[in-house]
């Protein structure tokens, strides 16, 4: 038993030299450590064995008690050679130490989308948006376009996550914003605020909830009417601008009876992407210049998204209502 112990022992610091957790160039010492306490457990189990006449009946339970206290040895080796020589990646040639996660969360911020609130910056607002606002607008008001809910219920849609908790509130001021047209709802919220007497504040993280949930409401609205693309026989051609930090970008769209045609102007390479009923539709170019994608598989009274990549961007998604 003791011949097996003396082979395990080896065994075991071999793999840990193999690991780098035990120095290999001095294995007489840690060879020695380990003999000396295993000369200790000999010691033991010897004054044990004399002691009493009834260690034979309890012979049997020496092999896990000298295994138990082995592997607690072995442990305590561990810890002492992890703290003098801290154990490494293979792609690391020393020590790297790594803070802990942060339990802070991050606020909705998406960065790659920054080229787009260009356009945000420049609406007719009484007070300017921070950029984390402008930035959770536009991201939400992209998935509401294709929701089909109500135009007051997608403005509450696109704004809730700004304002937890307070949903009645935030209905009752979205239907104040719907009651009048889009370009008189910034005015109508100078003269009521004339009305009470009362001055807007010259930042939004100055201004009160009601008037928080106003100009992002009056924000989203814009942004929602400006990434709709309403075209019928009607109204057969549609054009939209957005400005982005790398210039304006400007879609065309004309309607005919079996063809819907795309144009678009773009300050920077980058792509169209039509995504139809059952096949998808894609033009790209290297630099600025004009795109052009011609669909002929479509379905009136349906909303499909068309999406717009500039460079490496983030992807800004309209939605074309084909109408009768």
């Amino acid at each position: 038993m003791d011949h097996d112990l003396e082979s395990r022992t080896r065994v075991l610091l071999k793999l840990l030299q193999n690991l780098g957790l035990v120095n290999p160039s001095d294995p007489r010492v840690t060879f020695e450590q380990f003999d000396q306490h295993r000369d200790a457990i000999r010691e033991d189990r010897s004054t044990s064995h004399s002691s009493s006449s009834e260690d034979l009946s309890h012979q049997p339970g020496e092999i896990p008690a000298v295994q138990d206290r082995f592997h607690a040895l072995l442990k305590r080796r561990l810890l002492m050679e992890a703290e003098q020589k801290p154990p490494v990646f293979p792609w690391e040639k020393e020590a790297v130490h790594y803070d802990a996660e942060s339990t802070i969360e991050a606020q909705p911020v998406l960065a790659a989308a920054s080229v787009w609130l260009s356009q945000i910056r420049h609406m007719n607002l009484p007070i300017p948006l921070p950029e984390a606002v402008m930035t959770e607008l536009l991201a939400r008001c992209q998935s509401a376009l294709f929701s089909s809910l109500r135009e007051g219920a997608k403005l509450v849609q696109a704004v809730d996550t700004l304002f937890p908790g307070q949903s009645q509130l935030l209905n009752n001021v979205a239907g104040y914003v719907m009651v009048s047209p889009a370009r008189s709802s910034v005015a109508k919220l100078q003269d009521l605020a004339t009305e009470l007497g009362e001055e807007l504040p010259k930042s939004f993280e100055g201004a009160i909830d009601t008037q928080q949930m106003a100009l992002s409401l009056l924000a989203a609205r814009e942004i929602l009417s400006t990434l709709t693309l309403k075209i019928s026989t009607q109204q057969p051609r549609i054009e939209r601008e957005w400005l982005t930090e790398l210039g304006a970008f400007t879609l065309r769209m004309e309607y005919k009876t079996d063809c819907l045609r795309i144009e678009a102007e773009l300050p920077c390479g980058g792509s169209l992407q039509f995504q139809g009923e059952e096949s998808r539709s894609l033009v790209d170019r290297d630099g600025a210049g004009r795109l052009n994608l011609e669909i002929r598989e479509f379905a009136v009274d349906r909303v499909y998204p068309l999406e717009v990549r500039l460079g490496e961007q983030d992807v800004l998604t309209f939605a074309v209502n084909v109408q009768r």
